[in-house]
Formats: structure tokens, sequence, C-alpha cells
């Protein structure tokens, strides 16, 4: 990392902490490897609080805890709080039990249009994330809509369009779950007594009878699920200890949350999905690899882990903890690693491990000489200390 030093990192990252943005430096992919090409914050960053420019720059004065950076961050480095994900889907519940609708408002919103009474309020619609658009469906929500009149008039308008990416990434994941479109950005609510019964999800009103059908349909029976079991997805992995020699690893909340609401909805549709927005990727790697197994050391959720099996060493790989942050593909000297758009979404819901073998597990790994003190300075400044 030009110009900076690993500790200063860890420090600079520690003043973006604040109730709404719970700060884990040790998963920024930044701080893991100087070669890592991540800038999704800073790009996101509505108000410029965030900057990668000769080194990493944070204005904790500045950040609005609009939540976008938790929102965009594929590591889980950055997540939002009060609420935290989980608080928003138990708050999803208990509005599914009244109406068949969920709708999130911003505070700008409910100033210039009132009824907050109507809505379930955050920060910025930019903070909405697959997990809770999805998370909203799997616990019965027949539409979910993100009101966004207040956006135009809004400084700090890339809220909408990062909340319109995950909306659309949302309703395409649904409907490779056989589950139609439900997710929308709407201006307004129709009155309350036209929509008693929902909508099919693109905004036109539903019978009684019409409602019911959809339902019998599209939505996997859920018997009551209670709050505790939505919170426990939220809730942080256990601590496990951390090896000498290695980094912690850790799948963002986010991440957790969405597999747990997909395997409420039920299997897949069709298992082949096209995943060129984001949220997991295929890994493989071209005859140039060396077997270093550097991309299984420095992966910060997981994915990938080092193996030796049957005389041979490789790597595991879990697609269901792999949030595409592309690390892998960026710290490889020998641009061996290949990352698929395609995945196969019932390895996902099913949790499914592929083992890839890279090199005998006596060879020697093609090794860059500093690879070593570069790990070395990482773990020593998360308080790990090597021997």
């Amino acid at each position: 990392m030009p110009g900076l030093a690993v500790e200063q990192v860890v420090g600079i990252l520690d003043r973006l902490e604040s109730r709404p943005i719970a700060v884990h430096a040790g998963q920024c992919t930044r701080l893991r490897h100087r070669r890592s090409t991540c800038t999704r914050c800073a790009d996101a960053c509505p108000v410029g609080a965030i900057a990668w420019q000769d080194g990493l720059q944070v204005d904790a004065e500045t950040c609005i805890s609009c939540g976008i950076c938790a929102t965009v961050c594929p590591a889980g480095a950055l997540e939002a709080q009060s609420p935290t994900n989980g608080e928003l889907l138990a708050q999803v519940q208990k509005v599914v039990k009244e109406r068949s609708r969920v709708a999130f408002a911003c505070p700008l919103y409910v100033e210039t249009y009132g009824g907050g009474e109507r809505f379930i309020s955050v920060n910025c619609l930019g903070r909405l994330d697959e997990s809770i658009l999805v998370g909203a469906v799997s616990l019965g929500a027949q539409s979910v809509w993100l009101m966004d009149s207040a956006c135009e008039e809004c400084a700090h308008a890339i809220g909408r369009d990062v909340a319109a990416a995950a909306a659309g990434r949302a309703d395409k994941l649904l409907e490779a779950f056989g589950v139609s479109q439900r997710i929308a950005m709407r201006p307004d609510l129709l009155p309350m007594s036209e929509t008693a019964y929902g909508t099919n999800g693109a905004g036109e009103v539903l019978s009684r009878r019409g409602f019911f059908k959809l339902l019998a349909r599209d939505t996997v029976r859920l018997g009551e699920i209670a709050v505790e079991s939505v919170l426990q997805g939220q809730s942080a992995q256990a601590e496990k200890e951390v090896k000498k020699g290695e980094l912690p690893v850790a799948l963002p909340a986010k991440g957790r949350l969405l597999l747990d609401a997909l395997r409420r909805i039920g299997k897949p549709a069709s298992a082949t999905f096209s995943a060129d927005d984001g949220l997991w990727a295929g890994f493989g790697f071209s005859e140039s690899c060396t077997g270093c197994q550097m991309c299984a050391f420095f992966c910060p959720t997981g994915a990938l882990s080092k193996v030796e099996q049957d005389g041979k060493a490789g790597v595991a790989f879990q697609i269901s903890h792999c949030t595409n942050c592309g690390l892998c593909q960026d710290i490889c000297y020998r641009e061996a690693v290949v990352l698929s758009d395609e995945v196969d979404l019932s390895k996902v819901v099913d949790d499914s491990t592929e083992v890839l073998f890279m090199r005998e597990a006596n060879a020697a790994p093609w090794r860059v000489p500093s690879e070593e003190s570069v790990a070395g300075r990482i773990l020593e400044s998360l308080g790990l200390k090597t021997e």
C-alpha cells in the first residue's frame, strides 16, 4: 500500500467507526493485501468521506452515516448498525403480520410527504442490500417498495442508484427461485384501502381473490418464524481461534442473512445463475497457477482455504461464502485466477465445497520473495504475532 503503513490504515479505519457504521478493519481487502484494487466504498460515498488516493483517507467528521458504504463493501469491512440488517428484518416481520406490502423510506421522504407510520425508516435507501430485500420476501412480503420521490431533492442521490441496483439484483435472484417480481422503486403509496391485499410487485392492485391466488402460487408457505431466528443470521459468527501465520476470516452478516432468506424460500427453479452484478463468483485457475495458495491465505470470507489431500495441494472453494470481492484475482502474480459470472445456485444454498488441486503436496510452490514479510506485517498489525 503506497505511502501508508499497515498500522496507519488500521488507525484510520477505526476513526470511521461510529454508532451507525461498524468497522471490521481485518476484513478490508486493501488492508489484507497491497495489490487489492477495491475502491467501492470510496466510489459510492456521497460526501467523499472515504478516498483511496496515495493511500486510504477518511474524514469521519464528513460521514453522514447513510450506510451506502456498508451496502457496497463486499468483504464486510463496513457494516451498518442502529439498526442492523437483522433488526430491520425483525421490523419487516412485524409489518407483514399486518399487511402484505413492506415500504422503506428515508427521513427526507417522511418529512416531505408524511405518513411515517406506514414506512420502515432507513437513513438512506442506498443502505438496503439484497439480504434485506430478499429477506423481506422470504418472510412473507408480497411486495417491497422503496419510496424514492425524495431522492430527486436529495444532495446524495447516489443512494437511489445503489438501491435500484440492489433491487434489480434481488428481483433477478428471486426470479431464479421461481418468485415473481416483488421489489420496486415507487414514488408514492396508493391509498391503503386500495392496497389492502397488496400488489403483484409491478404496482398493479390485486383483488382479494387475486391476492390469495398469487400467495398460493408464488410464496412458499412459511410457519411462524421467531424473531430470534431472524436475528440469528445477523449475529456474528463464533469467534474462531486464529492460528499463527493465518489471517482472520468471516462471512459478512449480510451474506449470512441472504443465505438464510434463500433457504426459507426453497430450492432454485434453475440452478444456473448469471451473477454478472456480483453477489457470488465461480472460481478457477489457469495453467500458469504455481500452487502458492496465496489466494486462500488472503481470502477475507473463508470462501477459499488451503487443502492437502491424496498427495496433492490445492484449495477448497465454498461458493456460498464468496462475495466476489476480487481479491484472489488481484493478488495473483501469475494472473492465474479465473472468476466466472455463472454460478450454480444449488451449490450456494447447499453450502457445497469443491476441492481444486494445483500441485503435488511435496512440490515447492513458486512465491514472490517478499510475500512472507508482507503477510507478517499484516498479521502483526492485527495483533496476531508470528514466530
